[in-house]
């Protein structure tokens, strides 16, 4: 019996709203955020995160993060540098987005076959699996890299993760 799949988290969307109203205008002038469409995004370098400041609801969005106190830093340090208090954030979790790697390389056409809940994405050259069980959606390449996404803890990426290596295995899909 081999060990489970070692899941690692890529991207925890964490989102805070501001007690305060923001102000389109004043954050592009400020600090260089960028309009897009009815959004204010702001690239950082370091930490390598993407903010999207929604202004109609004084929403703050950090993707790139795994740990929610980094995220709060984040946003702690734009509303500061705004002259605003950083006190006050209601804090909403999103979904997190996680990877492992397959014990070996997976045969996808057979498992799209195999697996109703599979279909084939020809342009990344995997299937994409809609996992009712999990609560996700699972991407499997055909070297056994495989993407949770929309999960909602890594807790469940890492069931998933092992259920569907021990699934892979009932069904002879590893090479």
């Amino acid at each position: 019996m081999m060990a489970g799949p070692e899941v690692v988290v890529e991207n925890q969307v964490f989102r805070f709203v501001t007690p305060e109203s923001l102000d389109a205008d004043y954050i592009v002038s400020e600090v260089g955020a960028v309009r897009s469409g009815g959004l204010l995004v702001k690239q950082l370098r370091n930490p390598p995160y993407t903010i999207l400041i929604d202004v109609s609801k004084s929403s703050i969005t950090v993707h790139g993060s795994t740990k929610e106190v980094l995220a709060r830093m984040a946003v702690s340090e734009l509303l500061l540098g705004l002259g605003m208090p950083d006190s006050g954030l209601k804090t909403e979790i999103g979904p997190v987005t996680s990877s492992c790697s397959m014990p070996s390389s997976v045969d996808i056409d057979r498992a799209a076959d195999v697996l109703l809940s599979a279909r084939i994405e020809q342009k990344l050259d995997a299937i994409r699996i809609a996992d009712t069980r999990h609560e996700l959606e699972v991407l499997v390449f055909r070297n056994g890299r495989t993407v949770f996404l929309d999960a909602i803890s890594s807790r469940i990426a890492q069931r998933a993760a092992e259920y569907w290596m021990k699934r892979f295995q009932r069904l002879r899909l590893f090479k």
